[in-house]
């Protein structure tokens, strides 16, 4: 200690000359605090930590730079822990904590004080407690932090909770019994035992030794302590004895979290790994957030919040909306291994793992690089708990359910936990963005260029004309009566000669770039047996039949694209073993599957489920399907599943968390898409990407959360002219507005998609597929022909290049330019429409840049 602080003072001493020579202090800085300091809140001499540093006048208010490379610097304060990064290309600084956050008028509190938090968990203790920590008010307000010089930045270790003294770690009072059992059998040496045995007196009357505290003290402290820490008597064991005796607790639980700043090229990350998280087992850590408050805009700012809700959405500044709940999404949708009983609004996923928020002439961007699949985007407005609009990722490390025990007519809820908690890294990528570049389609490029680095994302090849996807349904299961006696039988709704009937008519009708999506082919039907092994159906025409339409479609410059589903195994699936195969929920039981009613919002249950298959059945699935396939020699795969869906397994021997399943999915894609030429998913989950050339259901709206203002096609701005997309078929949504979906898929550069079969509607009846009432192909492809048409003479030249520019002209006026300047504007108004001198006719378009329409 006094060698520390013969140090400090000596800084200072050297610092006061310097200064009064005009010498930069934070050069000398790094030469005289040589060593960092563990705890207390103590800092390593971060003012020269990069080698380079500008003059003390430069530096953000109390803040000392960590580290500085071509593009950033990186400043820390060492007082309060919260972080500045400085853009060098623009000047801008952003900051982890609003600066003026002490006038803040609507916080209050514990409100204001939260203004200066960097990491939050929410947890659920021994008691069954929800309770919080933040760095801020359970660390850094008591000094139990410290900081390090690292290479590229810094780290930040925050022991949160009340530091207790080592007698803590000592039982008051422990039963007789427990004092043999837990403590002196396991202890080896006799000279332990007998040091241990003389810090207790033993109460005869109550069975019980109690704690000497007086001969507690020192060398003989620190033996016992030692002792107790070798024999494994932890918090959990504690607990029980203190709750034995009525013994409140000392303190509270203390957390260790270590971040993680660094700068990557022209990128900040931030690591937090769950794996380095140190706390008691008895603490159940359910959510971790991460800097709640980079980048925070105020009253007096204008722009918006971009989160990835759907096809993207925008919050604007200050938009009042303080009644409404705030926004909070899971990134790649639901988890069908966590029961939920209830479904009231249907979601778009969140298929990206971006978000952002636009000030006037700068911007930043935050890619959930890893621990995406536990991740969620969350997002609020000013005046509802502070004056503040904020954007930040959390991450679930811990799901659980509640269990309701019922005893004659008493019932409780208990929660149960899932037996591992999720033990990843969690790293937020941040990039910045300045004039001419700060805007939605500024961040969606951002995360291309991102994913052309990261991934290997490349350009469409120039095709000429757009692709139309047609999904045609095999067959279905029926069930059919013999005698007035119930049987399942298979019910062919488009044959092999059938779907070439279909793609003769469409050829015929000059459609092109025919995208053709064969479900329903082999192994019973639409909800086909799991995909070990492949049996074409023989109803349909069987292998040859197959190979037959195979050789059609490519003398027809056709692509066809049979269709497997892997996650999900259909009621009464064969080949399918429910005890080893299937995933579990929390609870222990076997992740069930049911449909939701539209008019109650609750499962049915009367219905027969199918279930969730368990993440690690999928590659010994896939092998043996691939096997099969490759047989067939087709060219192209429909994956309904892998890019759309993401589940864990909860099984308590071997627990399966969402960032594993998403691993062993994307192992599988990637194998899968090296065994054939293209690969079409569904969805378009961010992960699935760099293994497919086509998207079909992919978002082209947001949710319509009543906090958001508004839908942008975030989704296709990223991926246009690298990846074909389609939205959701035309015939099967709730609203058939052709005109509404032709005007969409110019605006978002999109393709046409329709699902189809060719027997006549009335084989769907009293069949669990009645939702297929409107695929009857006879009864579009007219207006398929017509359409594909049109939108082919508008799109067919831009089919490689990537979107630059997307804007609100005016309400329901949007204009989208492409990479060669081709503009479309587009009105959904039932009014005429002047922009710029642009006369748009209602419910039209126009097209301009090279020809005018």
């Amino acid at each position: 200690m006094k060698r520390k602080l013969a140090i400090i003072m000596t800084a200072v001493f050297i610092g006061c000359l310097l200064i009064a020579q005009g010498t930069n202090f934070a050069e000398y800085a790094s030469e005289v605090v040589a060593e960092p300091v563990p705890s207390n809140g103590q800092h390593s001499g971060l003012a020269a930590a990069s080698g380079q540093s500008g003059k003390l006048s430069a530096l953000p208010e109390g803040m000392e730079s960590a580290a500085e490379n071509e593009f950033l610097v990186l400043y820390v304060n060492p007082e309060t822990t919260e972080i500045a990064v400085r853009d060098k290309r623009s000047q801008a600084i952003w900051y982890s904590n609003p600066q003026n956050r002490e006038d803040d008028p609507v916080a209050t509190g514990y409100n204001k004080t939260k203004l200066s938090v960097q990491v939050e968990i929410a947890y659920f203790d021994s008691a069954g407690n929800a309770l919080k920590y933040d760095n801020y008010t359970h660390s850094v307000q008591n000094g139990q932090y410290a900081i390090e010089k690292a290479s590229g930045g810094l780290d930040i270790v925050y022991t949160l909770g009340e530091v207790k003294s080592d007698m803590d770690a000592i039982p008051k009072y422990i039963s007789a019994d427990r004092f043999q059992t837990v403590i002196l059998d396991k202890i080896e040496q006799s000279v332990d035992k007998r040091e241990v045995e003389k810090r207790f007196k033993f109460d005869e009357e109550k069975q019980r030794y109690e704690r000497r505290d007086s001969s507690l003290k020192g060398i003989g402290l620190a033996k016992v302590t030692e002792i107790f820490n070798r024999i494994g008597y932890d918090e959990e064991q504690k607990a029980i004895d203190k709750a034995a005796y009525g013994e409140a607790s000392t303190g509270s639980a203390n957390v260790r979290i270590p971040l993680h700043y660094r700068l990557d090229g022209e990128h900040l990350t931030v690591t937090v790994a769950a794996g380095e998280i140190e706390y008691p087992a008895s603490m159940k850590i359910q959510t971790l957030s991460l800097l709640p408050f980079f980048g925070a805009s105020g009253r007096e700012d204008e722009g918006y919040t971009f989160v990835p809700d759907g096809s993207g959405s925008l919050i604007r500044f200050n938009n009042g909306k303080t009644y409404d709940a705030p926004f909070r999404t899971a990134l790649y949708g639901s988890d069908a291994s966590i029961s939920q009983l209830i479904k009231i609004q249907k979601e778009e996923a969140a298929r990206l793992p971006v978000f952002g928020m636009k000030y006037e002439n700068r911007a930043f961007v935050g890619i959930i690089e890893k621990g995406d699949a536990v991740a969620a985007v969350e997002a609020d407005v000013s005046g509802r708990l502070n004056d503040y609009n904020t954007v930040f990722p959390s991450f679930t490390l811990t799901n659980l359910e509640e269990v309701t025990l019922t005893n004659g007519w008493r019932s409780s809820t208990v929660k149960k936990f899932q037996a591992e908690p999720f033990a990843g890294e969690m790293t937020v990528r941040y990039g910045f963005l300045g004039t001419g570049e700060a805007s939605y389609y500024g961040m969606a490029a951002h995360y291309r260029h991102y994913l052309i680095k990261q991934t290997g994302l490349t350009k469409l090849p120039d095709e000429g004309d757009v692709p139309i996807y047609v999904e045609l349904i095999g067959g279905i299961p029926k069930k059919k009566f013999f005698l007035g006696i119930p049987y399942n039988a298979y019910e062919p709704l488009t044959t092999f000669d059938q779907a070439e009937s279909i793609m003769s008519q469409m050829l015929d009708k000059k459609i092109s770039g025919i995208k053709l999506r064969y479900t329903g082919w082999f192994n019973e039907g639409l909800n086909h047996n799991l995909p070990k092994s492949i049996a074409v159906d023989k109803q349909l025409g069987g292998s040859k039949g197959l190979s037959e339409l195979k050789a059609y479609a490519d003398a027809n410059g056709i692509s066809l694209f049979p269709d497997a589903a892997f996650l999900e195994a259909a009621p009464q699936a064969e080949g399918f073993k429910k005890s080893s195969e299937a995933s579990r929920f929390i609870t222990g039981r076997l992740a069930e599957i049911y449909p939701y009613s539209a008019a109650s919002f609750s499962q049915e249950d009367e219905r027969e489920p199918g279930y969730v298959v368990s993440p690690k059945s999928l590659p010994k699935m896939t092998a043996a399907f691939m096997d099969d396939y490759g047989k067939l020699q087709l060219s192209g795969l429909s994956l309904r599943d892998l890019g759309s869906e993401l589940n864990s397994d909860f099984n308590r021997s071997e627990v399966i968390d969402r960032e594993e399943a998403k691993e062993i999915v994307k192992q599988q894609l990637k194998q899968m898409s090296g065994s054939v030429q293209e690969v079409l998913v569904e969805g378009g989950n961010a992960y699935s990407i760099p293994y497919a050339r086509h998207i079909v259901n992919a978002p082209l709206t947001s949710s319509g959360f009543n906090i958001t203002d508004e839908s942008v096609p975030f989704f296709q701005l990223v991926y246009h002219g690298y990846v074909h997309t389609a939205g959701s078929a035309w015939n099967m949504a709730d609203d058939q507005d052709s005109t509404y979906n032709f005007l969409k898929a110019l605006e978002t550069g999109s393709s046409l998609h329709y699902t189809w079969f060719f027997a006549d509607s009335s084989a769907i009846k009293m069949t669990e597929f009645d939702y297929l009432y409107s695929a009857d192909y006879k009864g579009w492809i007219e207006e398929a022909a017509q359409r594909y048409g049109e939108l082919n003479d508008v799109l067919h030249d831009v089919q490689d290049q990537a979107i630059i520019d997307h804007r609100a002209l005016a309400d329901g006026v949007y204009q989208t330019t492409f990479e060669q300047g081709k503009t479309i504007i587009v009105n959904y108004t039932d009014a005429l429409a002047q922009v710029g001198g642009i006369t748009v006719k209602a419910k039209d378009y126009w097209v301009g840049g090279e020809a005018q329409r």
